[in-house]
């Protein structure tokens, strides 16, 4: 059985909050869910999601959102879930260490095991040089501008309607030149890499990186203003220049490959 599986996720510590889901036959999945830190909750994501804290507040936790998941699955029939870019697999990596029930836990790990990227398809399939927005593909398709809400569920259904799109479709000339070329895609300038472990973080610029720990590494109690934001910057590149450990990652600093986009860590 094939899924078409999105979610939403908190800005930096990247802890799911929303879970959309779509089958091959058109079920559909959709639940809310709380964080283990409702700290960690930005007016962006909020503004961007259009959920509310308080929706958040008073959603399911991770292990009642994952074990009705598990649920809701055919169990009859193998599971194969489809995403679109790299995301999700870090979403669901930094909100597995939340788990405490062994149902939530069987779930979400069900979801990782057989989680595959659609976008590399997509770009294959046009022929890309770059990675594409899921939106552009859907309005291509459809013939004209398409909102996306940044709802999972909606997303989820985009997902399903550009993977059927693409396996009826033959392209002869590519209609995402820019896309091709990749001249007019913001380029990279810095990559800032946390290495703990299996996990890898990559950041763009060095506040990305200080908003990251600052959100997620650094105590409730600290004190957190724009002084702290620039001594995490410092810290973050004393520890890459030195390669001494900071938070408990590795820190390194690179150029990216050339010709890299905006668009390849999106």
């Amino acid at each position: 059985m094939k899924y078409f599986i999105d979610f939403e996720a908190t800005q930096f510590s990247g802890e799911v909050i929303s879970i959309g889901c779509v089958d091959e036959n058109g079920r559909e999945f959709y639940t809310l869910v709380k964080p283990a830190k409702m700290r960690n909750l930005t007016d962006f994501i909020l503004e961007l999601t259009h959920i509310s804290a308080d929706e958040i507040a008073a959603a399911p936790t991770a292990d009642e959102a994952f074990t009705a998941f598990l649920e809701w699955l055919d169990p009859s029939r193998t599971a194969d879930f489809y995403c679109y870019g790299d995301s999700d697999a870090l979403f669901l990596l930094r909100t597995r260490r939340h788990l405490k029930t062994f149902r939530a836990q069987l779930g979400l790990s069900m979801i990782r095991g057989g989680l595959y990227d659609f976008s590399a398809d997509v770009k294959k399939h046009f022929s890309l040089k770059t990675s594409i927005a899921l939106k552009k593909v859907v309005a291509y398709y459809r013939g004209g501008e398409v909102e996306q809400t940044h709802n999972s569920l909606a997303d989820a259904q985009f997902l399903k309607e550009v993977y059927e799109k693409t396996r009826n479709d033959t392209v002869k000339d590519c209609p995402f030149p820019e896309y091709q070329r990749g001249s007019n895609l913001p380029k990279i300038k810095k990559l800032i890499r946390a290495v703990k472990g299996n996990v890898r973080l990559e950041f763009t610029s060095y506040g990305r990186a200080a908003d990251w720990v600052m959100s997620e590494q650094l105590s409730i109690r600290d004190t957190v203003n724009g002084k702290t934001k620039s001594k995490v910057c410092s810290r973050i590149i004393t520890a890459a220049e030195k390669e001494r450990p900071y938070c408990g990652f590795d820190w390194s600093v690179e150029n990216p490959p050339e010709g890299e986009t905006m668009f390849d860590f999106l």
